[in-house]
């Protein structure tokens, strides 16, 4: 097998002379049956360290010493440096003060959805003509079908009464509705008489709601999607199917309205006179018409404390859908409610900036403030694991010939912080919408994406909660058992996902035209997803039509199908995988179990670590006897455990091949080069000699020198020459020289 280093076995002898031995006792003291490049176990890494010169094992002890104090919880941290956690604190803080503004938000946001919904509710009521109470609630299965028309009589009342509905806005309605207009809606004689054929006017002073003169009122608009035409020659039917689009101003006069309310269907005639008809040999020819108009009105709730009156834009449009030429006429309303600033001519002006609104403001600004300053600890401290991991697989690399694993760069990544950088931004940019609300500065897409920001930011902060679980062995059983878990999950629901896709699409293509609960793509996965959890399989099975025999057995014998092999079979290997990785995790202390090691976990575990609360580890872990970690970000530089350097004594002061060392702490000033841009230069003999030299006013050297690492090596190999055979590789480019060995 493989060995690194041939002096290996020899450790402890003068002059590397080799040990003679039995061949049994000889390979006992090879501490190392691996290829230079392997996962590093059997490695004994206190003697390696003691092979390397000073300069060099005190580096390997700074890095063993740094890697030990990284992977401690803050508790032992803290215990140690007696710092406080600031991290901590502000997460614990954050998660008080966002759920503060969380509540806050949910009441508007609430506040504002009732509004929308009541107003659509009132514009169906005031405009669909036999819009009923019982479809303003939502039951499942629908108590009535679409709500439709199916005569063209029916088509011209509708059309009436949505004149009559639009042009009576203000006299019939108990709400602050008014046209979209910017012009002074000012009191005007009533259009209409009242039952004693009486007209009135009405006292602005009287009244919150100022009509507006006739003229002012803005037209209906309808628009008729129509294939080009459809003729009929000796009984055969010539379809022209390109799609025409035409669109129309209803300016109708105050005499044609007050006729249109004295006789619905006046407005046959009206259309007529402007080329519009809807005759029944139209019913091939159009597929859809519109009818389009603009609303405003004013919001105002006294339930919340930071409500303010609020002026809104309602787009309106009715909808007649006939695209399937089956006779039955859809009818539809669509409301879009937007915040503007102007409401019947007119500006509010409120306070809009009372207590309550500065209270919420410096709340917002708080919380933007803690989530910037937990931001930037966080993507520091990820940082400076980054660098961290470079400098040990670069040290693991050149002095042990190991390569770390995966797995081990990975311990270097702290997804604890990584989850909290991403709710961090979350909430920065959900408190940045939210202000833009607060000034009334939004429309209904911007508060569904302020909640959704602050939803999931909320949801991360409470989860991450849980690291501070993970520090008591009592409490971490569900993070341990997800952890171990996930994988096996993972690889699980590839092969469930792939059998759950088969039974979609069958179901949705096959049941789908014969049951409401499989009409589209989306209903068919909710409703296969219901059934998982035993949920509404009779309503399933019988939703199924019997017009068709052959798609009722096929239903009947897909829904026994699915249920029995998800139910029984998927979700019982489910649950017996979480309950495998929680045996698992149970007899985590069992010592006749297998431990997973790694490089990274028997380097930390070759020096014992003290106990947190005991001056021997506040003495080892101080910040001088650590590594210095430093990039060139200038904010992230950790100036604590600075390494000034001392000359090499064996060298000629006046040599330019002098090196530098590092040496304790001093006062003297002198600005080493960090552990990791040391151990990433390439070491060649040109880089110790010439160009700029080692005179006093040189600039000082890397501190970690492999050439006198490999000088080590060679006395090494010289000693055990008998045993080893060893393979040299050079780079010609830099000098580098790395020894490989091959136990015989």
């Amino acid at each position: 097998m493989a060995a690194f280093d041939d002096g290996i076995a020899s450790a402890g002898h003068p002059q590397g002379q080799p040990r003679h031995q039995s061949a049994a006792a000889g390979a006992e003291d090879v501490l190392m049956y691996h290829h230079p490049f392997n996962d590093g176990l059997f490695l004994n890494f206190t003697e390696r360290l003691e092979l390397l010169e000073s300069e060099q094992r005190e580096i390997g002890l700074r890095l063993r010493r740094h890697l030990q104090f990284f992977f401690m919880n803050p508790l032992d941290k803290y215990r140690i440096r007696q710092q406080f956690p600031f991290k901590l604190f502000l997460q614990v803080l954050k998660v008080a003060f966002v759920t503060v503004q969380l509540i806050l938000f949910a009441q508007l946001r609430i506040s504002h959805v009732d509004f929308l919904d009541e107003t659509l509710t009132v514009m169906r009521h005031k405009f669909l003509k036999e819009w009923g109470d019982e479809r303003d609630t939502r039951t499942y299965p629908p108590a009535n079908g679409h709500y439709s028309v199916y005569t063209s009589d029916q088509i011209i009342q509708h059309f009436a009464h949505i004149v009559k509905a639009y042009y009576s806005i203000q006299n019939d309605s108990f709400a602050a509705f008014s046209y979209d207009t910017s012009v002074a809606q000012m009191p005007y004689q009533d259009v209409w008489d009242d039952e004693l054929g009486k007209a009135h006017i009405v006292d602005e002073h009287q009244s919150l709601r100022r009509h507006i003169v006739f003229a002012n009122i803005p037209p209906l608009r309808l628009c008729i999607d129509r294939i080009a035409d459809v003729k009929i020659q000796n009984e055969t039917y010539i379809f022209d199917i390109n799609e025409e689009n035409e669109c129309f101003l209803l300016n109708f006069t105050q005499t044609e309205v007050d006729a249109v309310f004295r006789d619905p269907y006046t407005v046959r005639r009206l259309l007529v006179q402007r080329n519009i008809t809807f005759r029944a040999e139209d019913a091939l020819i159009v597929s859809k018409a519109f009818i389009n108009f603009n609303l405003r009105t004013i919001h105002f709730s006294t339930l919340q404390n930071d409500q303010k009156p609020e002026c809104y834009l309602i787009r309106l449009t009715i909808s007649f859908d006939n695209s399937r030429h089956t006779g039955q006429i859809k009818v539809d309303l669509v409301a879009t409610i937007s915040y503007i600033n102007l409401c019947n001519g007119r500006i509010l002006q409120v306070n809009r900036f009372g207590l309550d609104t500065v209270v919420i403001a410096l709340l917002d600004l708080f919380v933007l403030l803690m989530c910037l300053g937990s931001l930037f600890l966080c993507v520091r401290a990820l940082v400076k694991g980054h660098l961290l991991k470079n400098t040990t697989r670069e040290y693991f690399d050149r002095a042990f010939g190991i390569r770390l694993s995966i797995q081990d760069k990975w311990e270097f990544i702290n997804m604890w912080y990584a989850m909290i950088v991403v709710n961090d931004l979350l909430l920065i940019a959900g408190t940045v919408c939210k202000a833009s609300i607060q000034f009334r500065d939004f429309d209904s897409a911007l508060f569904t994406l302020t909640g959704v920001l602050l939803g999931l930011g909320v949801f991360l902060v409470f989860f991450g909660l849980l690291r501070y679980f993970t520090f008591f062995s009592q409490y971490n059983v569900i993070i341990l058992t997800l952890r171990k878990s996930l994988p096996s999950i993972l690889r699980f629901l590839v092969c469930a996902i792939i059998i759950y896709c088969g039974f979609l699409f069958a179901g949705w293509v096959i049941i789908g035209p014969y049951s409401m609960k499989f009409r589209t793509l989306g209903e068919s996965s909710e409703a296969l997803f219901s059934l998982l959890n035993g949920d509404d399989m009779f309503a399933t099975f019988y939703t199924i039509s019997d017009d068709n025999t052959i798609i009722k057995l096929f239903g009947t014998v897909y829904i026994y199908l699915f249920v029995s092999l998800f139910i029984y079979v998927v979700l019982s290997l489910f649950i017996a995988i979480i309950m495998d990785a929680y045996e698992v995790v149970k007899n985590r202390h069992n010592p006749n179990l297998a431990v997973q090691k790694s490089t990274l976990h028997e380097f930390l575990a070759s020096s014992e670590t003290p106990r947190a609360d005991t001056d021997e580890a506040r003495e080892l872990f101080a910040a001088d006897q650590l590594l210095r970690l430093e990039s060139n970000w200038p904010l992230l530089r950790n100036w604590v455990g600075l390494l000034p350097l001392r000359r090499n004594p064996r060298m000629n002061n006046n040599s330019n091949n002098g090196r530098w060392h590092s040496h304790g702490r001093s006062g003297g000033g002198a600005f080493g080069t960090t552990f990791a841009d040391a151990i990433a230069r390439r070491f060649s003999t040109s880089n110790n000699v010439g160009t700029g030299g080692g005179g006093v006013g040189a600039g000082p050297a890397p501190f970690f020198d492999y050439q006198s690492f490999e000088n080590t090596t060679e006395l090494s190999r010289a000693s055990t020459h008998n045993d080893v055979s060893v393979l040299g590789r050079g780079d010609a480019n830099d000098g580098e020289r790395r020894g490989e060995a091959i136990i015989h």
